[in-house]
């Protein structure tokens, strides 16, 4: 399951730029890997983890430290990131993708993680039946204090969508 990490464009549209994320697209993972990324290696600073995050293609974000054994292997194909994931090597990474959320979402996408251009709120989304879905909509206050419930509570809001059932 693919997600989409980025920013909005300037102006308040539905433009974005980001990158994609191979594996793990689901809140449950990604919401709390960006949480534990924004609380640890880049101590509360919204703009530069944005920036980090679009500067490669990513295999899988993971807040974590990278072990040599893990590392050593396939050094030309990965780009280990403390703190951050396992990116795609530079060598091997296209231009970050630019699209607009009134468009049919790609079919191997299914969530997008946006922050508003001034790096506000972070808006989250998930693709079904080929349009995408606003979930929710997490204020810094809010993102600063996530929980795990809320987290809980965005992924169901999905599985509203799947059952086709109507987010109150």
């Amino acid at each position: 399951m693919r997600a989409l990490v980025g920013q909005f464009a300037p102006g308040g549209g539905r433009w974005y730029r980001a990158r994609p994320v191979d594996l793990e697209g689901q809140p449950s993972w990604t919401l709390a890997q960006l949480r534990a990324m924004w609380d640890g290696r880049f101590q509360g600073n919204t703009a530069r983890l944005v920036q980090v995050l679009l500067r490669r293609d990513w295999s899988v974000l993971a807040a974590t430290g990278w072990p040599a054994q893990v590392t050593e292997h396939n050094p030309c194909e990965w780009r280990y990131v403390q703190g951050v994931g396992r990116g795609v090597y530079e060598g091997r990474c296209g231009r970050a993708l630019v699209g607009q959320l009134g468009e049919t979402p790609a079919a191997d996408e299914r969530w997008a993680y946006l922050w508003e251009h001034g790096l506000g709120a972070l808006h989250v989304y998930a693709a079904h039946r080929g349009r995408w879905h606003h979930l929710a909509t997490l204020p810094p206050d809010v993102w600063a204090e996530l929980t795990a419930q809320l987290v809980v509570d965005v992924e169901a809001r999905f599985c509203w969508l799947e059952r086709e059932e109507t987010a109150a």
